[in-house]
């Protein structure tokens, strides 16, 4: 029998990774529209899941058999989508499907977006992602207390609730909760989260989040559905079927080496080294080289005796991409024969250029302390391969 921490650490994948990845480009997410009445509870002696409609629960009651719902759930499958809303006008969707075996330590999830289509199982051992698209394999081993319960009480010990009433959504009952983290590891300056839980089962069936920060603003909402609970999970669902041809990233460590000097650098390395007109006052600092069987990239650091800074990166990928056409926060900019994308990013009243531009096989990127006129005059010295 497995315990009920770790049976909630599993359930906790549900709802508690899903923040983090919905906080990983903004550190934070969105409220859609919120209902213009709240019915509040009115106090109760008992509550139970199945008699909440007749005599509503107090806030303690909810909030208590919610934490121990999420830690009584033997196996979960679900469907749940996420649509996302960057500075209002760049929008992004992706739907998964999820089934967790907490009695068995084992979690699968299938992703589908605009952009991959990806399938995950995880178990005690190891981690298996295959890439339906680029039909590839990667594997991670797990170690320690990592595994599916990397997650460990995300959502019931590092969120705090507070019980704000009671809801219809799509015609159906639920308690409305306030979402707090313990603890706040993001740079949005205000963010708020929800989550809608069925009065009946006490199951998440919507989550939503809302942040900004000084120059952007993000939201999320999450529509959780085809919510199946305690029900048994076939053992081949837990499977991956994968192609005898598909491709194995290289995945291991990338070496990192630094350099103070710049002829110590280009004689130790394969890679030809920028050579870029650097703006007055600036001076070579140091440079670093990272690589692996797949991915190289080279940086040389630059900086002033006032202490401005900026970088020279170049990278070569299989995959060197970055569709910049998309992003609003970009401008196409002329740098020789080439279009380079030009961005600036203010973050405690610090601002910080970055422009990058596509080559062939590699892809360039002039970021720092630079004015727009110098980031261009550094990118058009750079020999585009």
């Amino acid at each position: 029998m497995v315990p009920d921490s770790l049976r909630t650490a599993l359930i906790a994948v549900t709802l508690g990774s899903l923040l983090v990845l919905s906080s990983v480009a903004t550190g934070a997410g969105a409220v859609s529209s919120q209902p213009t009445t709240v019915e509040q509870p009115t106090q109760a002696t008992q509550s139970t899941a199945t008699d909440a409609a007749d005599s509503p629960p107090t806030d303690g009651e909810v909030v208590e058999t919610f934490t121990d719902r999420m830690a009584s759930l033997d196996t979960v499958v679900m469907t749940y989508e996420m649509n996302m809303t960057f500075d209002s006008d760049r929008t992004s969707s992706v739907e998964n499907r999820l089934w967790i075996d907490a009695e068995n330590d084992r979690v699968r999830t299938e992703t589908n977006s605009e952009r991959m289509e990806t399938i995950t199982v995880s178990n005690e051992s190891e981690t298996v992602t295959y890439d339906v698209e680029n039909n590839q394999v990667s594997r991670f081993d797990h170690t320690g207390e990592t595994g599916p319960q990397t997650s460990i009480d995300q959502l019931i010990t590092e969120n705090e609730f507070a019980y704000e009433g009671q809801e219809t959504i799509d015609g159906e009952a639920t308690y409305r909760l306030d979402m707090t983290p313990t603890e706040s590891n993001t740079m949005a300056d205000s963010a708020d989260t929800t989550l809608w839980i069925d009065t009946d089962t006490y199951f998440p069936t919507k989550l939503t989040r809302d942040a900004s920060g000084e120059n952007y603003e993000y939201e999320m909402v999450m529509d959780i559905r085809n919510v199946s609970l305690n029900e048994p999970i076939a053992d081949d669902r837990f499977t991956i079927d994968i192609p005898a041809d598909a491709d194995t990233p290289d995945n291991s460590p990338l070496d990192r080496t630094t350099y103070d000097s710049l002829s110590e650098l280009r004689a130790d390395t394969t890679q030809s080294v920028p050579s870029p007109a650097v703006p007055e006052g600036y001076h070579f600092a140091e440079g670093s080289v990272i690589e692996n069987t797949d991915f190289s990239m080279l940086s040389l650091q630059y900086v002033t005796d006032g202490d401005d800074v900026f970088h020279v990166t170049k990278r070569h990928h299989s995959a060197t991409g970055g569709n910049y056409d998309e992003l609003d926060r970009y401008e196409a900019v002329e740098v020789g024969d080439h279009t380079g994308y030009y961005a600036e990013f203010e973050f405690e009243g610090t601002t910080t250029s970055v422009l990058n531009v596509n080559c062939d096989s590699t892809k360039y990127s002039v970021s720092g302390d630079l004015s727009k006129e110098e980031s261009i005059e550094v990118a058009e010295s750079l020999t585009c391969e």
